[in-house]
């Protein structure tokens, strides 16, 4: 029996079942660096830490989707922060913006499930929307 009163405890059950993953899918420990630079349109590089890495990754940065991502290794994984939309589902023949400034959650999914969110945050170069 649980010793939360009926509002604790729903808020509790709620904010496991909102940052549950499912059991074989991949877990993130950290992300490096937390903070990037996007200018000239150069992509900027990330180092994913953690488990369940597939051969090939989709990773998810913000509502960006972006397919085909390798594994270093089991534990590691690079990626490309996009300079731009490119990546954006949906955006059918919309000309491609630059990436916005703020942070982006990075998510990692593959045949096993998605992962939970580590946060990135990106500096867009003057004149990004």
């Amino acid at each position: 029996m649980s010793t939360l009163p009926g509002p604790a405890l729903a808020t509790a059950m709620w904010l496991v079942a909102c940052h549950a993953r499912p059991s074989g899918a991949p877990l993130l420990t950290s992300v490096t660096p937390t903070a990037v630079t996007l200018t000239g349109g150069a992509v900027a590089m990330v180092t994913v830490r953690g488990r369940g890495f597939d051969s090939l990754n989709t990773v998810h940065f913000g509502r960006l989707r972006v397919p085909g991502v390798p594994r270093t290794n089991d534990s590691t994984m690079r990626f490309a922060v996009p300079a731009d939309d490119a990546f954006l589902p949906g955006r059918g023949g919309a000309p491609v913006l630059p990436l916005a400034s703020g942070t982006y959650d990075l998510r990692v999914e593959n045949a096993s499930g998605i992962s939970n969110a580590l946060a990135v945050t990106v500096t867009a170069a003057q004149g990004a929307r």
